[in-house]
Formats: structure tokens, sequence, C-alpha cells
């Protein structure tokens, strides 16, 4: 098994992997975006943000399971990486490796006029997520614009009302500064409240420029 611990969401953390029952961490020699890109793919959290070393989400317990990870980028697992061993070699917590995924590998815009506006959704998995109002500034929207080559941002609307609903909900607020290249490189929180009314609307002024 493998899971991200102590970031904002499933989709950040310290990694740590479970062998023989036990939890312990990975240790960051050589430490690359493409052994991230793995771990990313693995959860299902979209492609790699960051892949970071010296323990950025805090110190792990237990073993280090695994040590100088060196993958393609295409493997199915993180094991399946080449490494030196299971437990081989014990390294010091602050040598712990932290990835930061995307969390979805795709957004979009949709239900407005044209392709430059509309409910902000996130692809998560398979599936759509749709972003609450609250989970937007104007900085994300300018990003959001830019990525789409859809000019500059206008406006952020309060979109309709989610009501009773089930559509699935994303779980993180954005907070960019609008210089990042892409929404995936924005900071994100978890959702302070758990409840979402509006949906976001963007709008951007549709040129490209």
């Amino acid at each position: 098994e493998l899971r991200l611990s102590n970031g904002t969401g499933p989709c950040s953390g310290r990694v740590e992997v479970k062998h023989n029952e036990i939890w312990g961490t990975v240790c960051d020699g050589d430490w690359t975006k493409k052994d991230a890109e793995v771990v990313c793919k693995q959860l299902q959290c979209g492609y790699a943000v960051r892949a970071l070393n010296q323990a950025p989400f805090g110190e792990g317990s237990g073993p280090t399971w695994l040590y100088r990870v060196d993958c393609r980028g295409d493997e199915p697992a993180l094991w399946n990486c080449t490494h030196t061993g299971w437990g081989v070699f014990t390294c010091p917590h602050y040598f712990d490796t932290g990835v930061i995924c995307s969390g979805f590998s795709g957004l979009q815009l949709t239900g407005g006029d044209t392709v430059c506006s509309g409910q902000l959704k996130v692809k998560q998995e398979e599936a759509w997520a749709a972003v609450c109002f609250s989970q937007v500034n104007f900085q994300t929207a300018s990003v959001i614009c830019k990525e789409l080559e859809c000019g500059q941002a206008v406006d952020v609307v309060r979109g309709t009302n989610f009501g009773d609903r089930h559509e699935l909900t994303w779980q993180e607020e954005f907070h960019c500064v609008g210089s990042e290249p892409d929404l995936a490189h924005c900071p994100r929180m978890l959702h302070r409240s758990k409840t979402c009314s509006h949906e976001a609307t963007i709008v951007c002024s549709g040129e490209t420029w």
C-alpha cells in the first residue's frame, strides 16, 4: 500500500509505504519528479507538481523501506521502480521524501456562453468535480484563464446553487498569487467549511494574448 501523509489532502504529503504490514517512509537519495510521477499516478492524483526531500511534511516514523528509488515514470507502482531493496538501508527520518500531486488531471469551464466562461470543474480520476465559489479567488481565476488560453480573468461569479444535487465537489481551496504557470502549481488548503452552497463561475476575456 501507498499513501501521502500530513499534507493538505490525499494528494500531497510525506510518501509512506506499507510492507510486511508496517508503514514506513522513503529516503530521498536521488528523489526526482519521475519518482513522484509514479506516486501520483498510483494514487490516481493526477500528475506530479513537485518532488520534495528533507522531510517537507515532517519526519515520519517506522522503517525507511525504500532508498535510491529510480523510476522511469511509467511503472505501475513505486516498488516496481529500481531500488536498493526493502529496508536494507536505514536512513534518518529528516531525509523522508514528500510529493505534491496536482490532485486532478484536467480542468474545464462548463455551461457558459463560450469555452472561456462557465462553471469551474476539475477532473478527479474519471469524474469531474465542481469547485465551490468560496474555494476560488480572482488570482486563481487569472491563472485558470491563462492556462485555458482564454486571455485575462474578468470576474469570479457565485454560480448556481448546489441545492440537493449530489454532485462530486472538490475538497480544497486554491490560493494562487496569479503568477503560477497553471492551477496545479497553486498552493492549496483543505476547504475549511465542508458545505458548499454555490458553484464557482469564471469569466475570462476570451482573447488569447
